[in-house]
């Protein structure tokens, strides 16, 4: 590779806000920096330099410093004042010896355990760190990490984790309380690598903005992000990155028969919404992955009204349609030769005079019938005519994605993802998208003998399957409407929402499954350009 000198700034990474109610993260401010330049001269508020556990000899990168520090950062490391420990952070002040005021080294664990998803939790923690001593302007210096993972995955995995740990959701408050953001963000590295670390932040950055959207989508209370302005923000997203996107109403709905949508919607005032976008990264309109996401804006059960306790998180029973607005935000500025159909049914579940009722019979899309046992069994209904019209509009793969089921988060907790497939390749595609993101998914079985929970007497189907494995039966109800199309369901009831902060994330939305979507289609796009 040609070595490159990047004593100017080489590329330079900003976020779009695009509507006045969806925030994200306070990144518009924010910007990324490619340097070349020695560490004593880089003028950052605070520089961060990884250090390996157990590790004695001064990184590279701090031999200039230490010298005009007089030996100082030699005799901590001799000492064994320096600790490589994961996650470990400890300040070193310069004293106005050099440019640099403050230096911070980061625990990286053992050299030979570094791992693409250590490297973002640390880089997370390191931020955070960062942000609670008031330094809004960062360096990374990019040294052995490299060596370690190459330098494309040690920039992408270092950018993402600042990113997302930077995330915060202002709300609606009359008066804002100041707290430090990330305002500038700049990796030190190699001139002979600076072409890796400029794609890997390129792929860090649209991943990193396409979550925190996800996670605004959530987070957003459900009387600002009704479906109509839910579809509104489809359609900018859409059309910012020229996407064709189609918007269909109720009359619409109508006109289709979906009959599980108009069911669900039939409670609420709100006005129920379908939204269609296509994504054509190749020539001809085939091998399209279809994206599905439940779009529950609030969910309240319906005439089955769940308990008040716990009710407002329901205003993020989106979680499945904001992990494939926030997927298609990444895809749109990465651009993979991949088509893509995302449809996202989109309505609140509401209890009035004319809302669904416990015993009505409902016919979707596909002309399947469905006894209604329990309202609150909602989602699976609005993914049934989404899953249909998906392939209706030429999708050649199905992944769905929901807040589906409490079950899967009894079953796996809320770091873990459920899966159900009726397809091994696929299945297999999207666990391998999801490691290299760095997200838990669990395969659940799908035995046959399940789906005899789910047989109604007087329809084709019916609503729910009872309690016993209950995130099975509701994922198996929803692959009925594959029709023998690959297909992949994923249940993020458990992993959408944090009830505590981490490195990673504060409380709310979390973004699940938007890098696991996005590194599907990247990989894929990969694969057909060496096939």
């Amino acid at each position: 590779m040609q070595e490159k000198t990047l004593d100017s700034i080489s590329c330079t990474f900003s976020f779009l806000t695009f509507a006045d109610k969806i925030f994200v993260g306070g990144a518009d401010a924010m910007k990324i920096e490619v340097k070349s330049e020695k560490l004593q001269d880089c003028t950052a508020q605070c520089v961060l330099v990884g250090v390996f556990e157990g590790e004695q000899d001064l990184p590279a990168s701090l031999k200039d410093v230490d010298e005009k520090m007089n030996g100082a950062l030699t005799g901590l490391f001799t000492n064994g004042e320096i600790s490589g420990k994961k996650k470990n952070t400890q300040f070193v002040h310069t004293f106005g010896k050099t440019m640099v005021r403050r230096i911070m080294m980061v625990g990286l664990g053992k050299q030979e355990e570094l791992s693409f998803e250590d490297m973002r939790d640390i880089s997370a923690r390191a931020t955070k760190e960062a942000l609670r001593a008031e330094a809004t302007q960062l360096a990374f210096a990019l040294d052995r990490e490299a060596d370690a993972l190459g330098a494309f995955d040690a920039a992408h995995a270092f950018v993402e984790g600042a990113m997302l740990a930077n995330y915060r959701f202002p709300g609606y408050h009359k008066e804002t309380e100041e707290k430090p953001e990330l305002e500038e963000l700049t990796i030190l590295c190699a001139g002979d690598t600076a072409n890796e670390v400029t794609e890997g932040i390129r792929v860090a950055e649209a991943l990193a903005r396409g979550t925190n959207l996800a996670r605004d989508l959530v987070n957003m209370p459900s009387n600002y992000l009704t479906p109509t302005v839910l579809s509104e923000k489809a359609k900018e997203i859409a059309e910012r990155y020229n996407m064709k996107v189609e918007i269909l109403d109720k009359a619409d709905m109508e006109v289709y028969g979906m009959g599980g949508l108009l069911g669900v919607s039939q409670g609420s005032i709100e006005p129920p919404k379908l939204i269609a976008i296509k994504y054509q990264g190749t020539d001809k309109w085939e091998n399209v992955i279809g994206f599905v996401g439940k779009g529950i804006t609030f969910d309240s059960g319906g005439i089955s009204l769940k308990p008040g306790a716990g009710m407002d998180e329901m205003k993020g029973d989106m979680g499945g349609a904001a992990a494939v607005l926030g997927a298609l935000e990444a895809i749109g500025t990465l651009k993979p030769a991949v088509n893509i159909a995302a449809v996202i049914p989109t309505t609140e579940n509401m209890p009035s005079g004319s809302a669904l009722k416990p015993g009505d019979v409902i016919t979707t899309m596909s002309g399947k019938t469905v006894e209604i046992l329990n309202t609150d069994a909602e989602g699976r209904l609005i993914l049934a005519d989404g899953m249909s019209y998906a392939r209706k509009i030429g999708a050649s793969y199905l992944i769905d994605l929901a807040t589906l089921t409490g079950a899967a988060m009894v079953a796996l907790g809320t770091c873990t993802t459920a899966a159900l497939t009726n397809n091994e390749a696929l299945m297999e595609e999207v666990m391998e998208a999801a490691v290299e993101a760095g997200e838990l998914v669990w395969r659940l079985p799908g035995y046959k003998p399940y789906m005899d929970q789910i047989k109604s007497q007087i329809a084709d189907l019916k609503n729910t399957g009872g309690r016993n494995a209950g995130a099975i039966t509701a994922g198996l109800f929803v692959g009925e409407f594959a029709e023998g199309t690959p297909w992949v369901h994923l249940d993020i009831a458990g992993t959408a929402w944090a009830d505590k902060a981490g490195d990673l994330s504060p409380t709310g939305g979390t973004g699940a499954m938007v890098r696991t979507l996005a590194k599907l289609v990247l990989r894929r796009a990969e694969k057909t350009e060496t096939d």
